[in-house]
């Protein structure tokens, strides 16, 4: 039996290896200014983690960036920065990978990869897919964010026999830490999974009244600013990496004014409504990608590297065999296109975007435009006659 488990171990840890080495390759090489020989990683995003960490252990303020990219999360969720701030930043990189590895590896597990097939994908991912390239190389939570929602909510196989904690907390501890994943919440609610829905709202009012019980200006500060519709990050909406509805509508009409936010909030009715209909026809799995998908499209910035939710959603259409063509085929090539992101060869910064070609335009915004029509599309096929037959069986 000890033989046998050792066994296990090894092979399972053989497996883990080429995953863990390509996500060590990428951070020592995706982003500039980083080397893989001596490996250092210029996560950016990481060192602003680690420092609003290292600011809260010394009562600093978490929102001061002097100079550095700032802080722009709320409180909670600096919470959550203090082991990576206690230790130095070279074990705080590798922790980072080796975690988003894990997390990655179990979303496709959920999916129905095992054994060597898992580790090859998750493996092909990390080296082949943008999004999750640069998730890996800035340092992000892209990675965290998909994982909570699809170990929350999505059917498949678990690691565990039975929950530790009722469905609904992991995305209710994702929205504390970013709004985004409020959208998966609310399809949970409105497809009749009430408790889910209710269960990650409280995790959402606890985990905020801790941040608020442990750091109440800084939680004020965040919230008030939030308010008044400051993300912190206005000033990049224009930016060709942002795939939201808001940054097609500044890079068209030059302004993110109040046409894009109300076009923004129609996505989300949109999308909610699509993510239950496909709920409704028993397509579960792509009922949560497409929830997923809603609040990247409908957030004011999504940049490129957000678009994780790509993954899981070209997996599910491409083993969804039973959907209807129209709607798969050009599912599965949007999920391409995200996956590749070519528009990030397109000149951007510096307000070049305004200044784009008629054809720079299509390559920059086709994919949102893309987006939102599979998000109609959904909703179009299950209320025609093959989401009537799937609702009837």
């Amino acid at each position: 039996m000890r033989t046998e488990r050792i066994r296990v171990m090894t092979l399972r840890a053989l497996l883990a290896l080429p995953p863990l080495l390509a996500a060590l390759y990428i951070g020592g090489t995706q982003i500039p200014g980083s080397t893989l020989w001596p490996w250092r990683p210029n996560m950016i995003d990481l060192e602003v983690y680690q420092r609003a960490g290292q600011r809260l252990l010394t009562g600093g303020d978490i929102f001061d960036a002097a100079g550095q990219l700032p802080w722009i999360y709320p409180a909670f969720a600096a919470l959550l920065t203090i082991p990576f701030a206690v230790v130095p930043f070279l074990l705080a990189a590798f922790a980072w990978l080796a975690l988003c590895t894990a997390a990655l590896a179990a979303v496709l597990f959920r999916l129905g990869f095992t054994g060597w097939r898992l580790s090859l994908l998750t493996t092909a991912v990390i080296l082949f897919v943008q999004p999750v390239r640069d998730t890996l190389g800035f340092g992000q939570l892209a990675i965290f964010l998909v994982a909570a929602a699809v170990l929350d909510s999505m059917p498949g196989p678990r690691v565990f026999r039975r929950r530790l904690l009722p469905e609904g907390w992991l995305v209710g501890a994702a929205t504390a830490v970013k709004l985004t994943p409020a959208v998966v919440a609310a399809y949970n609610f409105f497809a009749g999974r009430r408790k889910a829905g209710l269960v990650a709202f409280g995790t959402f009012l606890a985990a905020t009244a801790l941040g608020f019980a442990v750091l109440p200006q800084a939680s004020l500060s965040y919230w008030l600013k939030l308010a008044t519709g400051d993300s912190g990050l206005n000033s990049g909406i224009l930016y060709a990496s942002n795939q939201s509805v808001l940054g097609v509508w500044t890079r068209l009409t030059g302004e993110p004014s109040r046409g894009g936010l109300v076009l923004s909030a129609l996505v989300v009715a949109l999308g909610v409504w699509a993510a239950v209909l496909m709920h409704r026809s028993g397509q579960v799995a792509l009922a949560l990608c497409l929830a997923g998908l809603t609040s990247l499209l409908a957030s004011p910035i999504s940049w490129s590297h957000h678009y994780v939710w790509a993954v899981p959603l070209g997996i599910v259409l491409w083993q969804a065999r039973d959907l209807p063509g129209h709607l798969r085929w050009p599912g599965i090539g949007y999920t391409l296109w995200a996956a590749l992101a070519p528009f990030m060869m397109l000149p951007m910064g510096g307000e070049l975007e305004l200044g784009y070609t008629f054809w720079q335009q299509v390559v920059v915004n086709i994919g949102v435009f893309a987006g939102v029509a599979l998000l109609a599309a959904s909703a179009a096929t299950a209320l025609g006659p093959w989401g009537h037959r799937k609702a009837q069986s």
